[in-house]
């Protein structure tokens, strides 16, 4: 069986893109499946994750971030002799191959990826809230900015409609989201972490925090940074560490710094030993507005670390049980999230006990029992 994912590029270290390298390595290697990369915009820049060596990678060389030297509206129409680029030679690619399968995502292309020819029944990821879409990384836009990419998300959800066999969510929410307006089936099937196999546990002891994020608006690190400050004045000696990049370091930088938080929150980047962090930690946080699902908090749960997390739409509700594993807090409550974060430094013993619960309820997200579903959808569909 032969299956192509198609993206812009695997060149961040994000949620999505690990995910992504992790499910083409089980195809490739464990399920045996001819498994190909097709990547618009890679170029020389190497992909952020170990991918196997039977996974084949090609790059069409369609430069996509070109198109940003243009104001609007000639933006939209180099976006589209580029988007006509990304079709011509993806359908190249695809008249060589003849996938069973064609993989893309709700937010990258589907307008594009959907009208490309042949056999392949198309089966396409949300992997951002569908009513997130339109949002961009540093919520700051302009009135025409806004237009169109509202104008965008409007595009990306009728391709879906129009062309996809079968939309695969995340979570149920989205999954309800989605099937208000789309009548293709739908299928739940969530991320896995490799983290479930670890044996080692974290010293609960050790007065840290750690969140793991892009520093852009949609992990709300600037809620947290509030948070943390009234945090500071109980807890002097407990450190809250940030790993991550993003358009927004600066900005939350000066956070910091306005807030006099410089000894007791560190922003840092993104390390390829994430799993060492969490087990350096006490317990995992996550501030964000909206998720596609929360990989990092299923791998922090998996490493056995308990959180504190915003039950923002998507992926938060489906994961914790609260108060067992970890503590759900309504969403902009940042009153009761200060709450959670100091009940959860003051109690050792409930850490630990959360956090051992979060390493077994983490073994429903194993790369087994995920990628069996997988296998079984392809099966269906063939």
């Amino acid at each position: 069986m032969k299956i192509v994912y198609i993206h812009e590029s695997i060149a961040h270290k994000g949620g999505l893109e690990r995910i992504f390298v992790d499910k083409m390595n089980y195809l490739a290697d464990r399920l045996q499946y001819e498994v190909y990369l097709l990547t618009a915009s890679q170029g020389n820049t190497p992909v952020s994750f170990p991918l196997s060596p039977r996974v084949r990678h090609f790059d069409l060389g369609v430069r996509f971030h070109s198109q940003y030297q243009y104001r609007y509206p000639k933006r939209l129409w180099e976006a589209k002799k580029l988007d006509n680029l990304l079709k011509e030679r993806a359908q190249m690619m695809i008249d060589n191959i003849h996938p069973d399968f064609i993989i893309c995502t709700t937010a990258w292309k589907p307008e594009v990826i959907g009208l490309l020819k042949g056999k392949a029944k198309k089966i396409m990821e949300s992997h951002c809230a569908r009513e997130y879409m339109a949002i961009s990384d540093n919520f700051s836009r302009g009135c025409v900015r806004d237009l169109f990419d509202r104008y965008a998300a409007r595009t990306k959800f009728c391709a879906v409609r129009k062309y996809c066999d079968v939309l695969v969510t995340l979570t149920v929410s989205d999954a309800r989201s989605w099937a208000k307006g789309c009548k293709q089936p739908i299928r739940i099937i969530p991320n896995f972490t490799s983290f479930v196999s670890l044996e080692d546990c974290p010293n609960y002891n050790v007065p840290r925090a750690i969140a793991v994020g892009r520093l852009t608006y949609q992990k709300g690190f600037d809620q947290l940074i509030k948070a943390w400050a009234e945090v500071y004045k109980i807890y002097p000696a407990w450190k809250l560490d940030i790993f991550g990049e993003g358009i927004l370091k600066d900005e939350l930088k000066a956070q910091i710094k306005a807030y006099g938080l410089e000894n007791t929150v560190t922003i840092r980047p993104f390390t390829d030993n994430i799993a060492e962090e969490y087990l350096k930690s006490s317990f995992f946080v996550l501030s964000s507005n909206y998720e596609g699902f929360g990989l990092v908090l299923i791998e922090a749960m998996a490493c056995g670390l308990p959180s504190v997390a915003y039950n923002c739409p998507h992926g938060p509700a489906d994961i914790i049980y609260n108060e067992k594993d970890g503590m759900l807090v309504e969403k902009n409550d940042l009153k009761c999230f200060t709450r959670s974060l100091i009940k959860m430094i003051q109690c050792n013993e409930n850490r630990e006990w959360m956090g051992q619960n979060a390493k077994i309820d983490m073994k429903r997200y194993s790369p087994e029992n995920i990628m069996a579903k997988w296998n079984n959808l392809f099966k269906k569909m063939t």
